[in-house]
């Protein structure tokens, strides 16, 4: 380890020499970069960032007349792209220069993630290997495997509502964990205070905190993670290591209890289980380990986000609520719930879940890529290692793709895109295929009018998430029951209907507020 006195020359040196590229090389390029705010010559736009940075995007690209913006945090360039079509000409086309990850100190290095399967370069051979492990273990096919274990999850989910339906959102966790856990590892959760449930949640909010844009110095300057633990400004240190611990738990403790179950010859069959393989040796099974994590972090934040959002939405849409029980009820007939069979014979339904992405997006800015070299776009300088960001939120709430985005409107995806089909996945790659089933605008533009929100929802090109068909059928099938057996309203009184608002973090969950539960009758 470098002495103390080379680490602060060092750190000085670093700084100054990465100011100097910043503003006085950059400017003599012919071709400039995307216009944005300037900031301040030490942290760029750092303190101009706020709890909902999505809008702060949207407000500088109408500012600044242009869907690409950059800007300096750090010493780090951001671009952001907010518009649809800069985030398919160059995530989705161009996915060979922009699927790779920026690196995060922080979380990569001091909090032990950078062998994750959602931030691994895309350069590293297990990048396609993880992927090509999770599209297998979630084929079309391989769902159908999972039927039954979806809809008794389903009937324990309704039960616990029944009782306590003001921890409707613990249920969600407690169902979401339950499903991927079984499917992820053969692990039956039995209590609703199981530990898995908890680690679940505070992976998700330490992952959020730990890749917050501007908040580590080590991030932009990655020499200070020398430093001692002792020296002024050095808590990331102590803190990532705290986080590590903790983050250990997602993948470690429940990899090394399907280990201990099929040593004893007592195992359920199960993602890892079919994989690990004792004569392939450590890398092998680091592999089919992260793999197997990448499910569980994956689907425990992201569904959870989905369903708490459809809850609270119906509580402020009743006429979209009473529409999706009456094509149930009509379906169905008393009596009977709906079981996933049902799902492609209820158009509404579907409708309902793409609209509730679409008003309320699972993550408002996708997580962030990473250009592995320089690259022109619109007259643009893309400079390499630049940090790009999709802000979904801004496409999804774009009046010239959305008329009246800000309504929350299912009946616009009604005549559509197709429903779903029981056996085969409908999607495959969005540079090829038309998910929106949508029509032109009047003017004969090239501008769809309401495109499928699931191409913007799940990530874009090779970093799209392998794991959407399962989580659309969980999703689907929770709401159908939900509709089918309770009433969600606002409490009775309120003066004045609550703003959706969203949390910050890498995924984004509307901010709970007070509704109302109850049986039908």
């Amino acid at each position: 380890m470098p002495n103390l006195p080379s680490l602060l020359i060092g750190l000085c040196l670093s700084i100054l020499t990465g100011l100097f590229l910043r503003h006085y090389l950059q400017p003599k390029k012919q071709i400039h970069t995307p216009p944005g705010p300037k900031g301040t010559f030490f942290t760029g736009v750092k303190d101009q960032l706020s709890q909902t940075p999505w809008k702060v995007y949207a407000q500088w690209a109408e500012h600044y007349q242009s869907p690409v913006i950059s800007f300096w945090v750090y010493n780090r360039r951001t671009v952001v792209l907010n518009d649809h079509k800069s985030v398919r000409d160059l995530l989705d086309k161009r996915a060979s220069l922009y699927s790779d990850r920026p690196k995060s100190w922080m979380y990569h290095e001091l909090c032990g993630r950078g062998q994750s399967v959602f931030n691994i370069s895309s350069l590293d051979s297990r990048h396609g290997k993880y992927r090509k492990l999770i599209q297998h273990g979630l084929s079309g096919r391989s769902v159908c495997d999972y039927h039954d274990l979806l809809e008794n999850e389903a009937n324990i989910f309704v039960e616990s509502v029944t009782r306590d339906p003001k921890a409707f959102q613990h249920h969600i966790r407690r169902n979401v964990a339950a499903v991927i856990m079984k499917i992820a590892y053969g692990y039956s959760l039995t209590e609703n205070n199981d530990p898995f449930i908890r680690v679940a949640e505070e992976s998700a909010q330490i992952s959020g905190w730990a890749l917050t844009p501007g908040r580590w110095i080590v991030d932009y300057y990655p020499i200070v993670r020398f430093l001692p633990s002792w020296f002024p400004f050095t808590h990331f240190k102590r803190q990532g290591e705290r986080w590590r611990k903790q983050l250990e738990s997602l993948s470690d403790v429940p990899h090394n209890w399907v280990k201990k179950q099929m040593k004893h010859s007592n195992y359920e069959e199960c993602f890892t289980t079919r994989l690990l393989r004792p004569d392939e040796g450590a890398e092998a099974e680091d592999i089919v380990k992260w793999a197997a994590g990448g499910l569980y972090a994956g689907a425990s934040d992201t569904t959870v986000s989905a369903l708490t959002s459809f809850i609270l939405l119906m509580a402020l849409f009743p006429d979209a609520q009473a529409e999706a029980q009456r094509e149930i009820a009509e379906f169905c007939g008393a009596g009977r719930v709906p079981a996933i069979v049902d799902l492609p014979h209820l158009p509404y339904l579907s409708a309902l879940y793409k609209e509730v992405l679409r008003y309320a997006p699972v993550s408002n800015l996708a997580l962030p890529h990473r250009v592995v070299q320089d690259d022109v776009y619109q007259s643009y300088h893309i400079p390499k290692d630049s940090t790009i960001i999709a802000n979904t939120w801004a496409i999804l709430h774009d009046p010239a793709i959305y008329p009246e985005p800000f309504e929350f409107r299912p009946s616009r995806f009604i005549d559509n895109a197709p429903m779903l089909d029981q056996h085969q996945p409908h999607y495959g790659n969005l540079e090829d295929t038309n998910h929106s089933g949508c029509s032109k605008r009047s003017d004969n533009s090239d501008i769809e009018t309401d495109p499928d929100p699931r191409a913007y929802c799940f990530g874009y090109g090779r970093r799209s998430c392998p794991g959407m068909r399962l989580a659309e059928i969980s999703v689907l099938l929770i709401m159908s029951r939900v509709l089918s057996q309770f009433q969600i309203s606002l409490p009775v009184g309120v003066e004045s209907t609550p703003q959706v608002e969203f949390t910050s973090g890498i995924t984004s969950h509307v901010k709970q507020f007070d509704i109302t539960i109850k049986l039908r009758q």
